[in-house]
């Protein structure tokens, strides 16, 4: 059975619910309504795109990794599709093969800045942690999505064990958060805790409260 034909303005305006929904802290209802976009408009990347990341904000990461695959199908010749992927594989373990979709980015965008947080996680999940800063420092210094890029820097610094440093970088990530990060961010200090067992106890404890919701701060 065929899918009918749907006006694409229907599953762009289903998409913008979803990203109300997902600010509104809504985000099973986000969720469904970009499944729901995503269905009616299955060769629309962008759409696609948001659905792999509502699914790793909500840790379907198996699931997100096959979303984020659709969308580097269908924009070959896009870096930034590739850097999530495999910032995700590297998260899911799979280093070899979120090191094959870095190489895929930088063949088509050397210079594209994504890059920079690709690396920054790979590096971690390879425990090369100074490797891991660097890439970090690049992707603050590129300008773009600053509370990702100093969130990788305060990931390189706590593993390396300067806590205060890494609060600074945490901290001026806090400030570009919109309340619908928050979530996000303490999932990616649960995975680094899991890749670095021996994290400072209490720095990471302080580091989770840096992005703590209003309601759960009370």
């Amino acid at each position: 059975m065929t899918q009918p034909s749907i006006d694409p303005t229907i599953a762009l305006e289903t998409a913008d619910r979803g990203r109300a929904l997902l600010a509104a802290g809504r985000d099973a209802e986000a969720l469904a309504a970009f499944e729901r976009a995503a269905w009616l408009a299955p060769h629309e990347p962008r759409i696609q795109w948001a659905l792999a990341n509502m699914l790793w904000r909500l840790d379907r990461k198996e699931e997100a990794a096959a979303a984020y695959e659709r969308v580097v199908d269908m924009l070959p010749s896009e870096a930034a599709p590739r850097c999530n992927l495999a910032e995700l594989l590297a998260v899911l373990g799979r280093i070899t093969d979120a090191r094959v979709q870095i190489a895929g980015a930088r063949a088509v965008a050397p210079d594209d800045p994504h890059l920079h947080f690709a690396e920054a996680t790979v590096r971690l999940a390879q425990h090369r942690r100074a490797a891991a800063e660097e890439s970090a420092r690049q992707a603050v210094a590129s300008g773009i999505l600053p509370k990702f890029a100093y969130l990788s820097l305060g990931d390189a610094l706590l593993a390396q064990g300067r806590s205060a440093e890494a609060l600074t970088a945490y901290r001026t990530a806090r400030t570009h958060c919109a309340a619908e990060d928050l979530a996000v961010m303490r999932q990616d200090l649960a995975w680094l805790a899991t890749v670095y067992p021996e994290l400072p106890v209490q720095t990471h404890r302080q580091a989770l409260a840096v992005f703590a919701s209003a309601t759960s701060r009370g």
